[in-house]
């Protein structure tokens, strides 16, 4: 698997502090990408004649250890903010996402839901309580 991950220099790692991000992480040992969200609460930059690892340090939601853990830049293939929506927004909620390959065609496919097909707002029409 060729292992290709973010450039992360220390002003754009600083900016994250504060936010929720959509973080796709990669591994040589693992084959496919795992996607997760986090609450970025700190940076450990890399430091030459120090330690060379740069990380974030972030909190998960589901996860109930009182202590954040780290996210190496090195395992980061896509980080993505998340922006909050307000009630006048168009429902976009993430910031526009980056392939890191141009494997696939890109073309959409139709949703489909039990064999009917589902509109674009991801709506089947049933109420839901």
């Amino acid at each position: 698997m060729h292992k290709q991950t973010v450039a992360l220099d220390a002003a754009t790692a600083m900016s994250y502090i504060g936010q929720t991000v959509l973080i796709e992480q990669i591994w040589e040992a693992c084959p496919e990408p795992i996607w997760s969200l986090f609450l970025i609460v700190g940076v450990v930059l890399p430091m030459e004649n120090g330690y060379p690892h740069g990380c974030f340090m972030v909190v998960c939601s589901t996860d109930e250890t009182p202590f954040p853990q780290e996210i190496f830049f090195t395992n980061i293939r896509t980080i993505r903010a998340i922006r909050h929506r307000d009630r006048h927004s168009s429902g976009n909620v993430l910031g526009r996402m980056t392939r890191p390959s141009a494997s696939r065609s890109g073309a959409a496919l139709p949703a489909h839901r039990d064999g009917s097909f589902v509109a674009m707002n991801g709506s089947t029409g049933a109420a839901h309580p």
